[in-house]
């Protein structure tokens, strides 16, 4: 009598590979997206920690804004204002924003000038920078790129710009 040897078939392998092949179509599109939001998260917890330290700088100094996010010290109306960083900060962290977009990690502060009650300067949409933009006359600080955002949809007809976290619409 001939021993019959067990294994699997040509064709069972062939239908076990394409429904590995399915599931992989499936899955990596959906990891590369939470990979995304999850950038993007990580940009408005850095934006909120840079808020938070901007104002606790305003509190310590008694109404004066940092005049720079850097480790100089500044002469203000005859009175040293302490340096940023490292006292506020231990450094400026990264905006890490979609892999896709342009300067997609990156930690440069672009000073904007703004009156205190003025809403602060937006970049143009040519002007997809990265990093953070901050004014010293406000104390305003927000991503500086106009990279749209569709994570964070706040009505059905609008998109979500990364210069505007925090400053979301109505």
């Amino acid at each position: 009598m001939l021993k019959r040897e067990k294994g699997f078939t040509l064709i069972e392998l062939m239908i076990v590979v394409a429904i590995i092949g399915i599931l992989a179509a499936i899955a990596i599109p959906r990891f590369a997206a939470l990979i995304d939001k999850a950038r993007e998260a990580g940009a408005r917890g850095n934006l909120g920690a840079l808020r938070s330290a901007i104002a606790i700088y305003y509190g310590d100094t008694k109404g004066y804004w940092p005049r720079s996010l850097d480790t100089q010290t500044y002469l203000v109306a005859e009175e040293t204002l302490p340096a940023f960083i490292p006292k506020y900060l231990a450094r400026i962290p990264y905006a890490t924003l979609k892999r896709n977009a342009e300067n997609s990690r990156v930690n440069a502060v672009t000073m904007v000038y703004t009156l205190e009650d003025q809403e602060i300067a937006t970049v143009t949409d040519t002007g997809k920078v990265g990093g953070w933009m901050y004014s010293s006359n406000s104390g305003d600080i927000r991503i500086n790129s106009t990279w749209l955002d569709t994570t964070v949809l706040v009505s059905l007809d609008s998109t979500m710009r990364y210069s505007n976290y925090g400053h979301e619409e109505p």
